[in-house]
């Protein structure tokens, strides 16, 4: 059942007489309703923005599992190198910062150049500025909304109010809004993402030159023949 106030002012005292006419009846109005929307769209959009963090961490920690997987696989690939070096005195400690230094050399100019194709993508986001739309209908006035009715309105003309509670009617307008999609861009963006190509780097070099530093230079020798 839908009731219309005379006035906006009035919604209030006529949410109060419905809930007294009948206290069993649940009454809402279009603030309710328009709270309830806001909250729904809140929390899809909390859902989505965790959603993507979620997925931001697995991303990172398969990448970092990739780069110290291919480290690993380089330390095996030079076990004559690294093997000949333990037999000529190299220490478990300086084989560990040779590998760990070439890997912190990759990864900054993996960095580098990630940062270039970055800015190049928001350049070309940027020039060709996506435009998404979107329509509203509002109406003038506002209201109750939801089961109830009205002290002393007959029933047959609460069944036939259209809208909702509401205040005296007005015509509907739709008004489109064009959103222009940007993508900005910081220094600290490209700091952390910077920062985040080091740290994968040392981590894989730290586990790759501790890999390297567990060879024997007989494996060395095996290698050789």
């Amino acid at each position: 059942m839908y009731v219309q106030a005379a006035s906006s002012t009035d919604i209030t005292q006529v949410q109060t007489d419905i809930e007294t006419a009948l206290p069993d009846a649940t009454v809402s109005t279009q603030e309710d309703l328009a709270s309830t929307v806001s909250g729904s769209l809140a929390s899809a959009s909390t859902l989505v923005s965790n959603l993507g963090t979620w997925l931001s961490l697995i991303v990172l920690a398969a990448a970092f599992l990739i780069a110290i997987l291919f480290t690993i696989s380089g330390v095996t690939r030079r076990t004559r190198e690294f093997g000949t070096l333990k037999a000529i005195g190299w220490s478990d400690r300086r084989i560990v910062g040779q590998v760990a230094g070439e890997s912190v050399v990759q990864s900054l100019i993996g960095g580098a150049v990630g940062v270039a194709v970055g800015l190049v993508g928001i350049l070309v986001v940027n020039l060709v500025a996506p435009t998404l739309s979107a329509a509203a209908t509002t109406s003038a006035g506002g209201g109750l909304g939801g089961p109830g009715g009205a002290a002393g309105m007959p029933s047959d003309a609460a069944a036939g109010s259209a809208g909702g509670f509401g205040g005296a009617p007005g015509a509907a307008a739709a008004t489109t809004t064009d959103i222009v999609l940007q993508a900005p861009v910081t220094v600290w963006i490209i700091v952390i993402a910077v920062g985040i190509a080091i740290l994968g780097g040392l981590l894989a070099g730290a586990i790759g030159g501790w890999r390297a530093s567990r060879l024997r230079p007989a494996e060395a020798l095996r290698s050789v023949a």
